[in-house]
């Protein structure tokens, strides 16, 4: 087996707004903190994935497709498997804006192609999971989920571990909406802990099922130092898995793909049933709800282009566990349909979609109104969780 990580520095050189909030319409370029592109690369005879966790909002399934089809063509292999995820930081460079959209596709070609590969021998891997509201938890007022989870995969040869993914759900949406500045939010803070207590071994994020998931009720403000108070906590429980005995068995690579046929549905929302113990930043974003909902009803679009018609799951199986990559914002109620003693739901992989709640939900939120998958489509994706 073959091993190779790289850290990509995806700054843009020139000034852009950044991606989160309807109010973040300046251009700036001022970096509070590093945004990165952290590409793990593994292969066996049989398959070789590539995988890409990006300081994004999203990364759209287009340049995904694109990325793959260069490197099989680069590589002269058509086993190439590329998996694009996101760290969702709402204060990263904007994916909306062509122009960097197209340098950062052109800088990962090209940093892509000068990695330099290891061989890797007696390789095992390990999976832990652990139920914390460190950052994070239900943003709903009256609805809760026990489904915030903290999980780790090491990667070992012999007994170093030299490779880790980081796994958490929740929105990194702690600062404030008009910082002056990008930043990578809490993942890359805990990341960047990490990589200073870790020197020996390579760090990657994945981002959860954090569609219904944030720190609202779980920050005491929305400065950096609360940055910094929520990831520390965090990182404090990565900490207490890394002091655990592990169950390690043996690396596999199986990659498996499930393209799904998404169908869309404008139920009418009964607004009559809007809670009245809403905290103030609920009620404003209901109204921004309802204000992207009449923007979809006429022009059949999404911010990201139309409406998703087209959807790839993958599941990748690494022996330990199997990580599911979604594409949507779904909510952590998807998890249920998965055995989280050996899957994952990662969120915002491989393309970009709005929010998939649960079945006839009830409650009220800005995240309905931009929910447009009918049942049927909906019914599908349990199917797949359920049967992945």
């Amino acid at each position: 087996m073959e091993y190779s990580f790289k850290k990509i520095n995806i700054e843009s050189p020139f000034p852009t707004t950044q991606c989160g909030h309807s109010c973040q319409i300046e251009k700036l370029f001022e970096y509070h903190d590093h945004l990165f592109a952290r590409v793990s690369a593994l292969k066996d005879e049989n398959s070789w994935i590539i995988h890409f966790s990006f300081d994004l909002l999203a990364f759209d399934l287009k340049h995904r497709d694109m990325l793959e089809e260069e490197f099989r063509n680069y590589y002269h292999s058509d086993n190439i498997h590329v998996i694009t995820s996101a760290t969702h930081t709402h204060y990263a460079n904007s994916v909306r804006d062509p122009e960097y959209v197209d340098y950062l596709y052109d800088l990962l070609i090209k940093e892509v192609k000068t990695m330099e590969y290891r061989k890797i021998n007696n390789v095992t891997s390990s999976y832990q999971r652990l139920h914390t509201t460190a950052v994070g938890k239900s943003r709903i007022s009256g609805y809760e989920t026990d489904n915030e989870y903290l999980c780790l995969i090491r990667f070992y040869e012999a007994e170093h571990n030299f490779f880790s993914i980081i796994y958490y759900n929740c929105h990194p949406t702690i600062l404030e909406a008009n910082v002056p500045y990008f930043s990578a939010e809490y993942p890359g803070y805990v990341l960047k802990k990490l990589e200073d207590d870790h020197p020996d071994c390579d760090f990657t994020f994945l981002q959860g099922a954090a569609g219904d998931i944030s720190s609202r009720f779980v920050r005491n403000g929305q400065s950096y130092d609360d940055v910094m108070e929520l990831g520390d906590r965090l990182y404090e429980d990565i900490e207490s898995l890394y002091k655990e005995e592990v169950n390690k068995v043996p690396l596999v690579i199986n990659y498996r793909a499930f393209p799904v046929d998404f169908k869309h549905e404008f139920t009418p929302i009964d607004l009559s049933k809007i809670r009245q113990d809403l905290s103030e930043r609920e009620k404003e974003t209901i109204r921004l709800g309802k204000i992207e909902r009449e923007k979809l009803e006429k022009s059949n679009n999404m911010i990201f282009g139309k409406l998703i018609k087209e959807a790839m799951i993958v599941g990748l199986d690494l022996g330990s566990v199997e990580v599911i990559f979604f594409p949507n914002e779904i909510f952590s109620h998807y998890m249920n349909y998965i055995d989280l003693n050996k899957k994952m739901l990662v969120s915002y992989s491989n393309g970009y979609g709005p929010y998939v709640l649960p079945i006839d939900f009830e409650f009220i939120t800005y995240e309905m109104f931009t929910d447009t998958l009918s049942k049927e489509s909906k019914k599908r994706i349990i199917e797949i969780l359920e049967n992945i």
